[in-house]
């Protein structure tokens, strides 16, 4: 401030006030945080996807399986060309949605992973082998457990 004799006093004001630096918060670090991980994730499923060699199943395979072993006689599959249904003794099933196949092929048999989901979204893939015929599969998981098509 300054007087110059007068009655009158001057007061000086910057033209710009100067502003206190921000202190990072823990609410700001949690939306970076999020913000990261959600275009990680998008960008991870973009880049990742996995490549399946079919997206339905084969129309060789579509129709419905039974099996003679003594602990699947009140057993079944059926296969759509979107869908696989496991019945489950009785009249009970659990019907799932294929997402895609994965064929490895040998010299002998075909094999091949079906990767379904439940209606939940679980997914779960089985690996099955189909003998040259056609006619006959069994999961890798259970050789012993041969199905045939239905009336074969």
């Amino acid at each position: 401030m300054s007087t110059d004799g007068e009655n009158n006093v001057y007061v000086e004001v910057p033209a710009h006030e100067f502003e206190e630096p921000k202190a990072i918060t823990t609410r700001r670090i949690l939306i970076w945080v999020v913000a990261i991980a959600v275009v990680a994730l998008v960008s991870g499923r973009l880049l990742y996807h996995r490549g399946y060699d079919a997206k339905t199943v084969p129309q060789s395979l579509v129709g419905e399986w039974t099996s003679d072993h003594p602990e699947y006689s009140d057993r079944y599959l059926a296969f759509t060309a979107n869908s696989v249904v496991f019945g489950i003794g009785g009249t009970s099933s659990v019907k799932y949605t294929v997402v895609g196949l994965m064929k490895v092929d040998t010299e002998d048999t075909d094999t091949i992973v079906l990767h379904f989901r439940d209606i939940a979204g679980t997914k779960f893939q089985k690996t099955m082998v189909v003998d040259d015929s056609g006619d006959r599969l069994h999961f890798a998981s259970q050789p012993a457990v041969i199905w045939q098509r239905y009336g074969s």
